[in-house]
């Protein structure tokens, strides 16, 4: 389907049950039970102390977090206020800080010192143990300090908090080092995973991680992650489609697909499943993703045979001046798909290997294909 037609509105293991599978259990159940009815002067005097390194050195991460005037930022797991304090006065009167956290005792005590304070670019949002209930598209920098660890669903919240951020926000983590026969029992207790299984989730939802500070904490680690800007159309001609932000079952990064193809098209037409190829990248592209972000395989077999041909070759055979259809392969080749031509087809269709388009390789069969996709877990589309 080309633009013209459909206009396209533009401007995602330890601690996993399963990486990229929705999870029905918490990952450490109990972790937040302190929380659900804190007595706040007691977590003041717990976390506002010379004795923590994130309070010590708060001046240091707030400036090393990059905060401009205008931003939204979204404190999640806010506490006692700490940093939300801060955070109101970088952003200025134009932007605003929402304290995210799953206590609304902290909540109640955040926006009464705020209020005194005569802060009212300051908001607070009640979560949920996994989802952060923050609107879409909506934060620029998200901080979670000494609290990815306390989530029970980490890829169901980090999703939840992909959707609110902006096409090139960012998310500044900040945690414990836990590390065997360096780190304190507590640490080693406390803190259910290390820092190499926290990126690796964050980095499942769809964020990239952008940068680490090493040398400004000892006892926790500072690392930027970014959620890509949308590189959308990923596919400018073809694949119209409809960004959905708001709505479930977004596109997932990591997943895999193989397009069985036998259709034919009118020969001046391009191929509806090859323009269907161009709708999946650009859904990913729609919900901020990459291209890399999935893997596409596709096989043209059957009537589709003929979509490969070169310019020649589908001159002779349709009277057409140039195959529509192979400006579109390589577009998609350039995102990375890989497209296969069925080597029984041609034979049965009587077409010469020298008839087909140069860089399309040709398969054993489509049904090798197919199958060798699906023993490497593509899940299996066809295309009539």
């Amino acid at each position: 389907m080309r633009l013209t037609r459909l206009m396209i509105v533009g401007m995602s293991v330890v601690g996993f049950a399963a990486v990229g599978v929705a999870q029905e259990k918490s990952v450490k159940p109990g972790s937040n039970d302190a929380f659900r009815d804190p007595d706040v002067k007691e977590f003041i005097g717990r976390f506002e102390v010379e004795s923590r390194e994130v309070y010590t050195r708060r001046k240091e991460i707030v400036a090393a977090c990059q905060i401009e005037p205008g931003q939204t930022v979204a404190d999640i797991g806010a506490g006692t206020g700490l940093f939300t304090r801060m955070f109101a006065e970088a952003v200025g009167e134009e932007g605003r800080v929402i304290a995210v956290d799953i206590a609304q005792n902290f909540l109640d005590h955040i926006l009464q010192t705020s209020r005194e304070a005569g802060r009212r670019n300051v908001e607070t949002l009640l979560c949920r143990a996994d989802s952060t209930e923050l609107p879409p598209e909506l934060v620029d920098v998200a901080f979670i300090c000494d609290t990815y660890h306390h989530f029970e669903f980490p890829h169901k919240t980090m999703t939840s908090l992909y959707r609110a951020m902006k096409p090139g926000g960012r998310v500044i983590v900040i945690d414990f080092r836990r590390v065997e026969g360096k780190s304190t029992d507590w640490i080693m207790t406390h803190v259910r995973a290390g820092q190499d299984v926290f990126e690796a989730e964050i980095v499942q939802a769809g964020f990239r991680k952008m940068r680490e500070l090493r040398e400004l904490l000892e006892e926790n680690y500072f690392v930027v992650f970014e959620k890509p800007a949308l590189a959308f159309p990923i596919i400018s001609q073809y694949g119209g489609v409809l960004p959905r932000p708001q709505a479930v079952e977004q596109p997932q990064p990591g997943s895999k697909v193989v397009f069985d193809f036998t259709a034919s098209a009118l020969p001046a037409d391009v191929n509806h499943g090859l323009d269907r190829v161009a709708r999946l990248l650009n859904l990913f592209g729609s919900a901020g993703r990459q291209a890399v972000d999935v893997k596409i395989a596709v096989v043209l077999h059957g009537d589709a045979t003929t979509s490969v041909l070169s310019d020649a070759a589908y001159k002779d055979r349709f009277g057409v001046e140039r195959n529509p259809n192979l400006p579109l392969i390589q577009d998609l080749k350039r995102a990375g798909v890989d497209v296969f031509v069925c080597g029984q087809a041609l034979n049965y269709k009587g077409l010469a290997d020298a008839e087909v388009a140069d860089s399309i390789p040709i398969a054993a069969a489509a049904l090798t294909v197919v199958i060798n996709k699906q023993t490497d877990g593509y899940a299996y589309i066809p295309v009539r």
